[in-house]
């Protein structure tokens, strides 16, 4: 796939054109806008080698590279990410691969393992990162999860064209939850492109596919390549002159994150509890500080609040009891809920 990608985007006439406003502090904030042509999309799968869904989409995708759309649309490309570990069928070989895209890490050239190694590869194949014209304009990056979560969406809060694109699959499959990242520089895979998101899909078990899941997000991939080439058609009317009811506002149902909640270890570091029943398999359900969230080995409860301080009336989890958490001691995350005014394509 590495190959192929690379002659397809390497191209300097792919380059954009348009340069954004970027801030020097900031220089990876440059989302599009709706002004901006979509020139490249890449899907990765493989992020995590072991998220088996992501994987095969990623490859079942991968036999469609190529331009999309005709005259207005854009060239698909699509990359295995960490292909040591989707070898292995294990998340990583050294590191984890998501956590490996800040802008100091990928300028740091003391970093070495294989993973760090992988990320300024694709980082230089998609990016860069800190350039205002990117390779490709937006990252769809596939992955699965042991939690609950069903189809949910992961994107920057800055990300106004990310929102919009959200909002659309939402409108045709209501059962989409959407989440915050942080608002800072992440270290996520996606902000490599000018624009981007995470597809994370569950409850899928760790090293195996789940067909159902599979096909809601096959859809939804599809949906999100018509949207593109929607979205070039509907700038060139704009760019022609030509006066059409093309983009509306819209409600985005969104979950904006606060933090990682804790297991509950003694001082060796070992479990005490584990989360409670009535929490598990409830990803996006909301809790108030006083509910339980852990039931001790002990036989007594936990609630949120006896682990971290809550300043909200309700918070809602998600990502709970993810397999690949329990090395991070993160039990789940928890967010708020928040509605955005955005800006969609009519299609």
């Amino acid at each position: 796939w590495l190959k192929a990608c690379k002659r397809q985007i390497h191209d300097p006439s792919r380059r954009w054109k348009h340069l954004s406003l970027m801030s020097e502090e900031e220089p990876w904030c440059r989302h599009l806008s709706p002004a901006d042509h979509v020139q490249c999309v890449a899907i990765c799968g493989g992020t995590h080698g072991d998220e088996r869904n992501g994987v095969y989409l990623g490859r079942e995708f991968a036999k469609r590279q190529g331009p999309v759309g005709g005259d207005d649309g854009f060239e698909l490309v699509v990359v295995e990410t960490n292909v040591e570990a989707t070898k292995a069928n294990r998340r990583y070989v050294e590191e984890d691969l998501n956590r490996c895209f800040t802008c100091k890490d990928l300028d740091d050239q003391t970093l070495t393992l294989y993973e760090q190694r992988r990320a300024k590869e694709i980082n230089q194949l998609l990016g860069p990162k800190t350039s205002p014209t990117p390779k490709a304009d937006f990252v769809l990056d596939l992955h699965n999860t042991t939690a609950a979560t069903g189809v949910a969406l992961f994107l920057h809060p800055r990300d106004k064209f990310a929102m919009g694109l959200a909002a659309f699959l939402q409108s045709i499959d209501p059962t989409v939850q959407v989440a915050l990242w942080a608002n800072r520089d992440v270290m996520l895979l996606p902000s490599v492109g000018r624009s981007g998101m995470t597809f994370e899909v569950g409850p899928v078990s760790i090293k195996c596919l789940d067909a159902k899941l599979y096909a809601q997000s096959k859809l939804l991939i599809e949906a999100s390549l018509r949207y593109f080439t929607a979205h070039n058609c509907a700038r060139k009317r704009s760019v022609d002159g030509e006066v059409v009811g093309e983009r509306r506002r819209q409600s985005l149902r969104c979950f904006q994150m606060i933090r990682a909640v804790p297991f509950p270890r003694d001082y060796d570091k070992e479990l005490l509890g584990m989360i409670h029943p009535t929490v598990d398999g409830k990803d996006f359900t909301a809790l108030k500080g006083s509910d339980p969230v852990f039931s001790m080995f002990d036989g007594s409860e936990k609630t949120l609040q006896d682990m971290i301080e809550v300043t909200d009336d309700e918070v809602y989890p998600y990502l709970i009891n993810e397999a690949s958490y329990y090395e991070k001691d993160t039990a789940f995350l928890i967010g708020r809920r928040v509605e955005y005014d955005v800006e969609v394509l009519v299609m």
